[in-house]
Parts: C-alpha cells; sequence; structure tokens
C-alpha cells in the first residue's frame, strides 16, 4: 500500500536516497581534505566544494531557502574572502613550516561527532523510512497470502486486525494536507515565512544577543584597526 516511491516523493522530490548518500560521503570527504590539506587555497576549494554539496543535499530535500543561504552566504561571501586573502599572502611559507599529516585524526574525530549528534537531533532518517517500507510491503504480501489459505472467518479477521493495526501507525508517519482555497492558503506557509515567524517570535531574544555580538566584533575590528596617536 504505502511504497518507497511514494516515501521519496514526499522527502527526497523524487531523487533516490542512493543519490543522497553519494552527496552525503562528498560532503564527508570534502571536510576531511578541508583538514588534512597542506595548501590553504586547496583548503579552501574543498570548504567550497562542502557547501555546495550541502547545498544540493537541501534542494533535494526540498528546504530551498536554507540552501540558497548556503550558496549566497558561505560560498558566495565566505569562501570567495578567504580564497582572495589566502592568495594575497605568501602561501609557500607557511606550506613550508606546517605539517599538517598529524590532523587526520583529528579531522576524523570531528567527523565522527558531528554525524553522531546530527542522527541523534534528525527526527527521522532514510534507514528508518527503508525499514518502514519494507515492512509495510511485507505485512501486504503476508496479507494476500493469507487471504488464499483455508482459515475460519474468526481467525482471519483477528489476523487482519493485526496487520492493519502496524499498517495504520505507518500511514500516521506521512501527512500532508492541501487546499486550493483561501483557509489552505493561510495554513499552508513557505520556508522564510516559517524561519521568520519562528525567529522573530519564539527567538527574538536570541535574535538580540546575535545582533549584539555582531555589533562587537565590528567595533572590535574598527578599534584594532584604528592607528593610536602617541
Amino acid at each position: 500500500m504505502f511504497s518507497l516511491l511514494l516515501i521519496d516523493e514526499t522527502y527526497t522530490n523524487g531523487y533516490k536516497t542512493e543519490f543522497l548518500n553519494v552527496i552525503s560521503l562528498a560532503s564527508i570527504l570534502s571536510g576531511i581534505f578541508v583538514i588534512i590539506s597542506k595548501n590553504p587555497i586547496v583548503s579552501v576549494l574543498f570548504l567550497i566544494g562542502l557547501f555546495l554539496s550541502i547545498a544540493c543535499y537541501l534542494f533535494i530535500l526540498g528546504i530551498n531557502f536554507i540552501g540558497l543561504s548556503y550558496l549566497l552566504v558561505y560560498v558566495g561571501a565566505v569562501s570567495i574572502l578567504f580564497l582572495f586573502i589566502l592568495m594575497l599572502i605568501n602561501v609557500r611559507i607557511s606550506e613550508l613550516l606546517n605539517d599538517t599529516s598529524s590532523s587526520i585524526p583529528l579531522a576524523m574525530v570531528i567527523v565522527i561527532s558531528f554525524n553522531y549528534s546530527v542522527y541523534q537531533i534528525l527526527p527521522i532518517n532514510m534507514l528508518t523510512m527503508n525499514a518502514s517500507s519494507f515492512k509495510s510491503d511485507f505485512i501486504d504480501d503476508l496479507k494476500f497470502y493469507l487471504n488464499d489459505l483455508n482459515l475460519n472467518t474468526k481467525a482471519s479477521e483477528y489476523i487482519f486486525m493485526f496487520f492493519n493495526f502496524f499498517s495504520y501507525n505507518q500511514s500516521k508517519q506521512i501527512l500532508y494536507v492541501t487546499s486550493k482555497f483561501w483557509d489552505g492558503n493561510l495554513t499552508e506557509t513557505a520556508h522564510i515565512s516559517s524561519i521568520g515567524n519562528i525567529m522573530y517570535t519564539s527567538y527574538s531574544i536570541w535574535l538580540v544577543i546575535t545582533s549584539i555580538i555582531l555589533l562587537l566584533a565590528m567595533v572590535g575590528a574598527i578599534v584594532i584597526t584604528i592607528k593610536q596617536k602617541n
């Protein structure tokens, strides 16, 4: 009844989960090469590749606003700024003095810790969806074979009630309500509206604290660059 294609259409916009696994592997490898690369310019290029892969992952999942923010803020501003700064300084001296071979265990620890924390935070993952879809197909096939057996009516009724109970619990995992009338337009909100509503209502104090920190950083950079008079 509930196949893997329906789950992929709901969560991955029609793409297969193997494609998401490839992007995840590319992100992990890019993050490792950012730390272990000797040349700072190559490290920044791998950082740009990391942000691009994360943005593609978010686009496939349907989180378009955050994926576009990764492209505009991180790739378009921060990474390009780092790249131009590193191209202006003398990279050869730092390349001879620094040895990054000892950073490989640190990179592995950071990657494992990040994946463990993200796995604990996310409410659902692809493994759960695959397991649930396999269980749903197994229940449907088993109900089909039990229907062909010569069982009494009461026993078959209890068996079908048992299987329908699990099928009902699985169907509750996916819920999407839409409407073309005005009430549906009020309930359906875009990503930008949802983020703005949450940011300026529930987490408004953290937004103010972040603004103060950024203001202090800007003022501190101006004070440091100003030459003090003798």
